[in-house]
């Protein structure tokens, strides 16, 4: 049976709990048009995630109640708490738990259930993913957890991301384009993959070139596709390492009317100012900022210039 943590499709009951109200009003939301739902051949209203979070935050709703968690769950209550106050440690040592668990970890569904009760996905990035990742390499650079366990547990945090997109509200196109890529020898990508969704969440269309690219070949993807931004992340790599790749990089870049963004250590080790880079963001939250201004000023504040090359 499928649980209300695993659902995908809310019923007219979960939303009706979720936002303390009654079935009748959920009812009168879907048949106004003011909460979007599907009609099942019985007749039974359906809720997609998406449609229930975008209503919420159209209408300034937030929740009043936690859906269900199943029984099994020892962090169940605790959870549930943790979403309605919003207590982000919390819930990053469910995270890390589910992670780091020998059974099969459930991150797509804890992810899902944090989506469905309006926690927003800077903050599912930012606050939750980030910390418990960081924890997780701390704990296997302190010789705490084994590397199969590290590895395993990046690779079930990259699916659970990938899935929970699938569910996202994606707004209407913005008409801009992004290349997101990884620099040289770079494997460590959850960042770089968090950054190509937030983007393509916005209504960007966001080319993933994903991790080791070399120099050239992101060079070459600028020229093909002309995008408003380049987007670059590294994790260990010293900007002395890298400055020439990175230098050849903005040049293409400026070449089509793009501006570059560091993110990861280039973020905290090149400043805008000395001109290697335009613009640099560590979190999800700062970068969700720069999109939503590049979207209303066609600029990225502090660096960026105004567009006039379409894309191909």
């Amino acid at each position: 049976m499928t649980s209300s943590l695993q659902k995908t499709i809310l019923s007219t009951s979960d939303v009706a709990r979720l936002f303390n109200v009654t079935e009748t009003t959920v009812k009168r939301w879907a048949d106004d048009g003011t909460l979007k739902c599907q009609k099942t051949p019985g007749g039974h209203r359906k809720f997609e995630i998406r449609n229930v979070v975008e209503f919420a935050e159209q209408n300034h709703f937030d929740p009043a109640c936690a859906l269900e968690i199943p029984g099994d769950d020892d962090l169940g209550s605790k959870t549930q708490v943790a979403v309605l106050g919003r207590d982000f440690p919390v819930l990053v040592t469910a995270y890390l738990r589910k992670a780091l668990a020998l059974e099969e970890s459930g991150l797509f569904p804890f992810l899902s259930y944090l989506y469905q009760h309006c926690i927003q996905l800077w903050e599912i990035y930012d606050l939750v993913v980030r910390p418990a990742m960081n924890e997780i390499g701390d704990r296997w650079s302190r010789g705490e957890i084994g590397i199969d366990q590290e590895h395993r547990a990046s690779c079930e945090t990259l699916e659970a991301l990938a899935m929970l997109q699938l569910q996202i509200r994606i707004k209407p196109s913005s008409g801009h384009a992004v290349i997101c890529a990884t620099l040289g020898d770079e494997l460590h990508e959850i960042g770089l993959r968090c950054v190509h969704y937030l983007f393509e969440s916005e209504g960007w269309d966001s080319r993933y070139l994903g991790s080791r690219i070399p120099a050239f070949a992101i060079n070459a993807a600028i020229v093909h596709w002309k995008p408003d931004i380049v987007c670059l992340s590294s994790t260990y790599r010293a900007p002395l390492d890298i400055e020439a790749e990175l230098r050849s990089i903005v040049d293409a870049a400026r070449s089509v009317g793009a501006i570059v963004l560091a993110g990861g250590a280039l973020a905290g080790s090149l400043n805008p100012e000395e001109g290697v880079i335009d613009t640099a963001h560590n979190s999800a939250k700062s970068l969700l900022c720069c999109i939503q201004e590049f979207d209303r000023t066609g600029t990225e504040e502090g660096g960026g210039v105004p567009r006039d090359v379409k894309h191909s």
